[in-house]
């Protein structure tokens, strides 16, 4: 898709611009993840959708792990700042799993043992890591500069249907989703602005648009629910009692 020193000189070029958009980015990142674990630890329900889960870490991870191509073979300061900040979100999303595998099971697996879907959750993580290892060997993304809009744009796509099916909105926020959309517009500036002609393509201009389109829909929503629900015990409660919650 990139040649990276094509990249990696454009950073050098445009280094204030990049690191104000991206540290800027990252900050958004940061608040909307520690509020989806805040919101989870307080109403004892997944926040994030498990999907979202599995992707992230299996993108996350496989940065972190590539410790030697980043300090070494490239050798660059954003190379090694990227990396720095994707250990931190990779973190997090340890924190998604376990509190996965602690609050999941009443919704995903009642009648399964906490030791079964713990196995299914780690399970779900290992199958995608691998999935998204192997696209690694197709899509021509050297730096992971390219595939962090995936990751965003399909956010949506789970919660939806997750808010829906559990018909409330406990654990979510629009904090999450407000920051992960404002997150998408910063992003965006900084590759198609910085990073040449591979960036600026009408598919990803308009996967831009449309991941920034639909999670102000959603942040919007899903405040909109969390005014017209009850308070958080009597909404746990009732959520508890719903008939579809009640079977895998």
């Amino acid at each position: 898709m990139y040649d990276p020193q094509t990249i990696l000189a454009a950073i050098d070029s445009h280094t204030l611009p990049i690191m104000l958009g991206f540290g800027l980015a990252m900050v958004l990142q940061n608040i909307a993840m520690v509020t989806a674990v805040v919101m989870s630890h307080r109403e004892h329900w997944i926040s994030i959708p498990l999907p979202c889960t599995f992707l992230w870490f299996a993108h996350d991870l496989g940065v972190v792990v590539r410790f030697d191509t980043w300090f070494n073979t490239y050798d660059h300061w954003f190379l090694k700042l990227f990396w720095v900040g994707l250990v931190s979100a990779f973190l997090l999303e340890l924190v998604f799993l376990a509190q996965a595998v602690r609050y999941g099971q009443k919704e995903f697996l009642p009648r399964g043992s906490r030791a079964q879907w713990a196995t299914l959750v780690l399970a779900g993580a290992a199958l995608t890591t691998l999935c998204w290892e192997y696209q690694k060997t197709i899509w021509d993304d050297p730096l992971y500069q390219a595939l962090a809009s995936t990751t965003m744009y399909v956010i949506p796509l789970f919660v939806v249907p997750l808010v829906l099916r559990r018909g409330s909105a406990v654990a979510q926020s629009p904090i999450i989703y407000g920051c992960f959309a404002g997150m998408v517009i910063l992003w965006t500036a900084v590759t198609a602005g910085a990073y040449g002609d591979a960036f600026r393509t009408w598919q990803y201009l308009a996967s831009a648009v449309a991941a920034f389109v639909s999670l102000t829909a959603t942040a919007a929503w899903i405040h909109t629910l969390r005014r017209g629900e009850m308070p958080t015990p009597t909404r746990l409660a009732a959520a508890t009692q719903q008939p579809n919650m009640a079977t895998p």
